[in-house]
C-alpha cells in the first residue's frame, strides 16, 4: 500500500491529494474563471505517451491511490480534478459542467503542461469525457482505455432500472429549493458509518477486495462537494452520449469491465466494445464498478501492458 502522507499538523492529506507521494501540483485557470487542480508525476524524460487519468463522477483520486505510483515509475501521469471536485473549487455561475467542457479542460491541461499525445484512461464517467476529448482534440489522444466506463447516459442502466433517471429532476429541484437543508443532510449522511456499511453489504462494491479506508475517502470526497453541483454534473452526464464516436475510433482502445458491476452492467460494456474497431476486452469476474480500487495492481499492469505492447508500437509505426 502507498504510505499515507500527513501535513505538519498530523492530518491525513489523502482526502485532498490522492497523489501526495510527491507529484507536481498546479492550478489551471480557464477562460470562464474556473480553477482546475492538476497533479503531474513520473520522470520528466519518460517516453511517450503520457497517461491522462479522467476520474469518475464525484471522484478525486480515491480509486487510483495505489495505481498512480506504479504507473509513474516509467511514465508521466497527469491527474485532473474536475470542476467542483476535490481541490478544484466550484466554477463561477452560470456553471459550465458539460462533458464536452470537462474534455476541453483536459485538453487545456495537456497544452498547459506541454504534454503530447496521451492515453486517456477513463473511469466510469471519465470514459465519456475521454471520448469527447478524442472527438474534439483528436491530435492529443494516442489511445483510449475504459475502466467500467460507458459511452454516456450514465443512469440508463443503473441497477437495471431507469427509476434513477426519472427521479433526477426531482432531486435537482430539491437542492435548489432547500440548499442549506440539503447540504447539511448530504454532509452528515454520506460519510457516516451507516452509509459505509450499506455500501459494503449491498454488493455495490466487493467487500473482500476493497479497503474500507478507500471507501471512506470516497464518501468524504462526495460529502465535501456542493450537492447542487454534484447533481448538476449527474444531469449533464445523463443527457450526454458519445456513442456516435465509437465507430470512428482509430487509436488503440482497451475496455476493462467488472462482471459484478451493477452501475454499468456487463451487457452494456459488451455492446460498447462491439462498436469500437479492433478494441481489446478484459473482464474481471469478481470486480464491481469500483474495479480500480478493488484490483489496483492488476489494473496498473493492464494499463502499462496496453501502452507498452499496443499503443507505443502503434505510435512508432504511425498507424
Amino acid at each position: 500500500m502507498t504510505p499515507r502522507m500527513t501535513n505538519a499538523g498530523g492530518t491525513s492529506n489523502r482526502a485532498l491529494d490522492p497523489l501526495a507521494a510527491g507529484p507536481l501540483a498546479l492550478r489551471l485557470r480557464r477562460d470562464d474563471g474556473a480553477s482546475i487542480r492538476l497533479f503531474v508525476s513520473g520522470p520528466k524524460d519518460a517516453p511517450p505517451p503520457a497517461i491522462l487519468i479522467l476520474d469518475g463522477l464525484g471522484c478525486a483520486g480515491w480509486a487510483f491511490e495505489r495505481i498512480v505510483p506504479l504507473l509513474s515509475e516509467q511514465r508521466r501521469v497527469v491527474f485532473m480534478h474536475y470542476r467542483g471536485h476535490g481541490q478544484s473549487p466550484d466554477p463561477p455561475r452560470p456553471w459550465r459542467l458539460s462533458i464536452p467542457t470537462l474534455a476541453d479542460d483536459a485538453a487545456a491541461a495537456c497544452e498547459h503542461l506541454g504534454i503530447g499525445p496521451v492515453v486517456a484512461v477513463g473511469f466510469s464517467m471519465g470514459f465519456p469525457v475521454a471520448l469527447e476529448l478524442y472527438r474534439r482534440h483528436r491530435e492529443r489522444v494516442a489511445g483510449l482505455l475504459s475502466l467500467a466506463g460507458p459511452s454516456g447516459r450514465v443512469l440508463d442502466s443503473f441497477q437495471g432500472t431507469q427509476n434513477f433517471r426519472r427521479l433526477l429532476p426531482l432531486a435537482l429541484a430539491a437542492t435548489k429549493i432547500a440548499r442549506d437543508v440539503t447540504t447539511r443532510t448530504w454532509r452528515k449522511w454520506l460519510p457516516s458509518p451507516l452509509s459505509r456499511e450499506l455500501s459494503l453489504r449491498s454488493g455495490q462494491v466487493n467487500a473482500e477486495r476493497i479497503e474500507v479506508a478507500d471507501l471512506e475517502l470516497y464518501m468524504r470526497g462526495i460529502a465535501a462537494m456542493n450537492p447542487e453541483l454534484f447533481l448538476a454534473v449527474v444531469d449533464e452526464a445523463q443527457r450526454h452520449s458519445a456513442a456516435d464516436v465509437l465507430p470512428t475510433i482509430a487509436v488503440p482502445t482497451l475496455v476493462v469491465a467488472g462482471a459484478r458491476d451493477n452501475f454499468v452492467p456487463l451487457a452494456t460494456m459488451r455492446a460498447l466494445v462491439a462498436q469500437i474497431p479492433r478494441a481489446q476486452w478484459k473482464v474481471y469476474p469478481a470486480a464491481t464498478h469500483a474495479l480500480p480500487a478493488e484490483f489496483p495492481l492488476e489494473i496498473a499492469d493492464e494499463i502499462a501492458g496496453f501502452i507498452d505492447h499496443t499503443v507505443a508500437p502503434s505510435m512508432s509505426s504511425g498507424t
